[in-house]
């Protein structure tokens, strides 16, 4: 969105009769020419806190100036008092929320006479992102900034940086992927490693972490099941994410039941109809956990996501077995694209499922809300009917909205923050509902998100042990010297992988709360993964990284071997100082929460090792600030 400054003219005036020559139109007041004003001084481009001058020009054809007047009329005050001066010097407010500011002033120019000439300038200031404020944004909004991306974040207003992100085309991971050695087909590998390539490589960075939330909420896993042998079906399954991240929400609903990796995982593709000489039911698998973790939740919400009571106190359940066998019988006649007959299965995980009439339930379908399919229609308006039942149910808006707040932004959003996320789920401004563009926008824009006049005592959640990785190899060029990702065993090492969760309900749950933070009413997910045994892989796996598998530190690189590169914050430490060094760690890895405790521990680590240790000190510098309790907070 771009502001443009507004210059309003109103020349206060009567036309009189007689005076002045055929070639002369200034305007006249009883045969006294008009005084002639003009403004000048406004820049191009206003930033809020700046200082800006404002210029005003006067004269008067048959006469004298005899003031000019500025006063301001609306926008955070900055002119307390009329003034009287060819140009005034205003300093703008400073930044207390995202949104623009809108300043206005009237400026009048009177002449000898007591003739008067009106004009307004009307502008916009934008914020200005400081290395602070922009690291901030990127942390929460990519998969880890690089310091360059930072420093081309600083001077733009978030706005402006959100608007960028969101025009910039889909880095599909598919174009990633890759045949390893001399295989024919894709591996697991393969996808592994296309990932790794996709969100390091990727300047879709926003869309990118959207997609990383999205599949920690619509979730599949390949771990210890069928689906680790398709690795195509998985890329296009992460794909889909990527292509609605910023789409509408019932677009993604239905492209996520489509897929046959979702219909493998949750077992709908392939779900028949009734049949009870067979013994056979339709499957209920998906029908749950649509409702309960990829739309409404198990309990009635408010718009602010808290829970609706009913008269006696307890939560009111959103669905019963009535709607999960009316859902179910909407899932039934289902099967892979393709196909020659339903039972003859053309195992096709990449192309959205397709229907087989005869095998879908033609029984009345009870939804939510009281709504009813009956009898006798076919798999695909039952589809079309039942989706949009759970797009346009109450719950959707705050239900979502909140777990996107929680993988993106804090763990503990204030009700208020839910419910304004909520109403743009609900209404993009223009009438759409489930736009989520609009709504991922709102959710990073929000005052609470950028700290703006925040009163809590709590803010941000912990970082996942995968993006601290990302963020640590996007920063130090990580490669393999034969350009693959070879990582195996993610979930062993880290307590997560790319779709790689044990259950539906992802690595952690959005409630999970720590003994330590009952006592606050917090929650943190992410602890829920951190075990004694994933703390300490994951620490190990940082040591390996930032310390043995610097490429500075060998003279023969294993082709297969994942190195970092340290030397240009080697050649920082030679040129700068530690100080230097340390103040572009506090913007690159802390986004300015590196506390003057942190700072010394640094400082007495780095006193350890010989000045000319440049390789070691980077290490070790790394590694600490990789453990760092200020570093593991997103804040």
């Amino acid at each position: 969105m771009h502001y443009k400054l507004v210059l309003i003219v109103s020349s206060v005036f009567f036309l009189s009769a007689c005076g002045g020559s055929g070639s002369d139109d200034t305007p006249t007041v009883n045969g006294n020419k008009l005084p002639s004003l003009t403004l000048s001084g406004l820049p191009s481009d206003i930033i809020k806190s700046q200082t800006i001058e404002l210029k005003a020009t006067a004269s008067d054809a048959d006469g004298s100036i005899a003031s000019v007047i500025w006063q301001q009329t609306s926008g955070p005050t900055v002119l307390n008092e009329p003034v009287n001066a060819s140009s005034v010097s205003v300093k703008l407010a400073d930044a207390l929320t995202y949104t623009p500011s809108e300043y206005a002033f009237n400026v009048t120019a009177t002449d000898n006479e007591g003739a008067t000439t009106v004009k307004t300038v009307n502008f916009f200031a934008r914020n200005s992102m400081d290395a602070f404020s922009a690291a901030r944004l990127l942390h929460q909004g990519s998969m880890g900034p690089t310091l360059v991306e930072i420093q081309n974040a600083q001077g733009q207003s978030e706005l402006q940086w959100l608007d960028a992100q969101l025009a910039l085309p889909i880095n599909y991971h598919r174009d990633y992927m890759v045949f390893t050695n001399d295989d024919e087909d894709f591996r697991y590998i393969s996808r592994i490693d296309a990932w790794w390539k996709a969100v390091m490589q990727s300047d879709d960075q926003l869309r990118q972490r959207v997609a990383f939330a999205l599949s920690e909420i619509l979730v599949v896993s390949d771990l210890n099941n069928d689906l680790r042998s398709q690795p195509e079906g998985m890329v296009t399954y992460y794909d889909l994410l990527l292509t609605h991240a910023f789409g509408n929400f019932r677009d993604l609903l239905e492209a996520v039941t489509l897929s046959p990796i979702m219909g493998t995982y949750l077992s709908h593709l392939g779900n028949e109809k009734a049949d009870d000489a067979l013994n056979i039911r339709p499957d209920e698998n998906y029908a749950r956990e649509v409702m309960q973790l990829f739309t409404i939740g198990l309990d009635e919400l408010n718009q602010d996501g808290t829970a609706k009571l009913d008269a006696n106190g307890n939560t009111i359940a959103t669905y019963g077995q009535a709607e999960i066998e009316g859902f179910a019988r909407v899932f039934t006649g289902w099967t892979f694209a393709g196909s020659e007959t339903f039972k003859r299965k053309s195992r096709d995980y990449v192309a959205p499922m397709q229907a087989f009439e005869e095998y879908h339930s033609q029984k009345q379908k009870t939804l939510l809300n009281g709504d009813i399919i009956p009898q006798g229609y076919s798999a695909q308006e039952s589809l079309q009917l039942a989706l949009d039942n759970l797009f346009n149910h109450q719950n959707v808006a705050p239900f979502i909205s909140k777990q996107l707040i929680k993988r993106l932004i804090t763990s503990n959003p204030t009700p208020q923050y839910v419910e304004r996320i909520a109403s743009v789920f609900n209404d993009n401004g223009e009438g759409v509902r489930g736009d989520l563009a609009a709504v991922v926008k709102a959710i990073y824009l929000d005052d609470e998100a950028r700290h703006y006049g925040s009163v809590l005592s709590y803010q941000g959640k912990i970082k996942e042990p995968l993006l601290k990785t990302v963020q640590f190899w996007r920063n130090l060029n990580a490669r393999s010297p034969e350009g693959f990702y070879k990582t195996w065993n993610l979930v062993d090492r880290y307590g997560q992988g790319p779709m790689q969760s044990s259950s539906v309900f992802n690595f952690f749950r959005p409630d999970y709360q720590p003994a330590q933070l009952r006592t606050n009413s917090l929650v943190a997910p992410e602890l829920q993964i951190a075990g004694d045994a994933t703390l300490i892989g994951t620490m190990n796996e940082h040591f390996a990284d930032l310390v043995w598998s610097t490429a500075e530190a060998h003279t023969d690189l294993n082709p297969n071997g994942i190195y970092v590169y340290i030397i240009n914050d080697m050649n920082t430490l030679q040129n700068n100082g530690i100080n230097y060094l340390l103040d572009q760690y506090n913007v690159l890895y802390f986004a300015g929460s590196m506390s003057s405790d942190t700072r010394q521990a640094l400082l007495d680590l780095d006193a350890y090792f010989d000045d000319e240790q440049y390789r070691e000190r980077v290490s070790y510098l790394l590694y600490m600030i990789a453990i760092s309790p200020e570093f593991n907070l997103q804040y």
